[in-house]
């Protein structure tokens, strides 16, 4: 079944970053009443904060948009995929203490600048907690809005996006027998026109020939996470592929240290082979 209409009054959407709401969001963009941006774009990229302050003032729907234009850490890829360790504030950012703290800094700016943005609300949607295809900024949203919702008495949905990367993060929430999930029709053409606007600004962060799904499901949360389940149903889900690195995206890429321990043990082999065919001539 579709998105009942007492789903939609007085209904936010807040996602992370500009063109996350018509990638995860594109089949209810017309029937919310607000859309709030979240971040604006990483630190010291003042160029593209330009170009996406552009591409948000030609958007369609320029006239219920709000961006809170808060620059965000660094955060993506930071964590350890595909089994990251959940915090509070999102995910644990590894091997940079400094990051994480500002990181979970963040976090509570984030909650500062949305809720009185959401004390009117009945119905708020945002990312799901494993943050779509993985997304750390999706994931610390995602806990925010949660929370925040709660605490105001409004009914929070999760979008059906998800990943490799982030399958085994969402099982961990996806557990038990349900089928109070809903779904609706994208507007592929909608959706393409408003994705046109961010690639005339050069601001768009998938494929340019990216397809959308026919229809997107919608679960009512809050969902809790736990041990992830053996058995069980499933919502639709919308699944994409993703390039991932699973390990933070400063180390060396998964496959170099064992290809690096190979050539050394070829080469100690050669070596070691020498002096014993030499000792039988």
């Amino acid at each position: 079944m579709a998105l009942p209409p007492e789903a939609l009054e007085r209904s936010v959407l807040v996602v992370a970053h500009p063109d996350d709401e018509v990638l995860w969001f594109s089949s209810i963009l017309d029937a919310v009443a607000t859309i709030v941006i979240v971040f604006d774009t990483a630190q010291g990229a003042a160029e593209r904060q330009a170009a996406l302050r552009d591409s948000l003032a030609d958007h369609p729907l320029a006239d219920k948009i709000t961006c809170l234009g808060i620059s965000r850490v660094r955060s993506h890829n930071r964590s350890r995929w595909p089994e990251p360790e959940e915090t509070d504030y999102g995910l644990k950012l590894e091997d940079d203490p400094a990051l994480d703290a500002a990181y979970a800094s963040q976090h509570q700016a984030v909650r500062e600048a949305l809720q009185p943005l959401l004390e009117q609300a009945s119905n708020v949607f945002t990312h799901n907690p494993w943050g779509e295809y993985g997304h750390e900024d999706h994931v610390q949203l995602s806990k925010c809005v949660t929370a925040l919702s709660s605490e105001l008495g409004a009914s929070v949905w999760y979008s059906n996006y998800v990943s490799g990367k982030s399958s085994r993060l969402m099982r961990r929430y996806v557990r038990g027998f349900r089928n109070d999930y809903r779904v609706n029709v994208v507007d592929t053409v909608r959706a393409r026109a408003i994705a046109e606007t961010y690639l005339r600004h050069g601001t768009w962060t998938l494929d340019a020939d990216y397809a959308w799904f026919p229809s997107e499901c919608f679960v009512q949360g809050p969902l809790e996470s736990g041990t992830a389940a053996t058995a069980g149903t499933l919502f639709p889900v919308n699944y994409l592929r993703v390039p991932f690195d699973p390990v933070p995206a400063r180390a060396p890429g998964p496959g170099l240290a064992s290809r690096i321990r190979r050539r050394l043990r070829r080469i100690l082999g050669r070596n070691n082979k020498a002096p014993a065919h030499a000792a039988t001539r």
